[in-house]
């Protein structure tokens, strides 16, 4: 599980530019510094295995926020060998993550309906 660089908490954003993976507050700490700092593109790690999204954003905060890549959204589970084990992730966390993914495939299944509707 990757951890802030700066204060040890679960980290949620990679930030090329620093050479950073940070959590939501740290991130925007770091960002809102100054103008040149908020520009700074960062992305977003997946909440199940901690692999980047395809989720991008800049500014002086991106906000605590949930994010799945696409390997876990696909399958369910990632299978690049990143993974955390799931005695490590909170109950809570379980219960989120579930409800997460089944949003997700159902939004995937009416997706493949609406293609093969037009």
């Amino acid at each position: 599980m990757k951890r802030c660089e700066l204060c040890d908490s679960l980290a949620q954003t990679h930030c090329e530019s620093d050479q950073a993976i940070l959590c939501s507050a740290c991130d925007a700490y770091v960002h809102s510094a100054n103008f040149l700092a908020a520009k700074h593109s960062r992305t977003l790690l997946c909440h199940v295995c901690q692999s980047h999204t395809p989720w991008i954003g800049t500014g002086p905060m991106l906000g605590a926020t949930l994010s799945v890549c696409n390997s876990c959204i696909n399958n369910s589970s990632c299978t690049d060998g990143k993974g955390i084990e799931n005695d490590q992730i909170a109950n809570d966390d379980d219960e989120i993550i579930a409800n997460m993914m089944k949003t997700m495939m159902a939004v995937k299944t009416a997706m493949k309906t609406m293609k093969k509707i037009k």
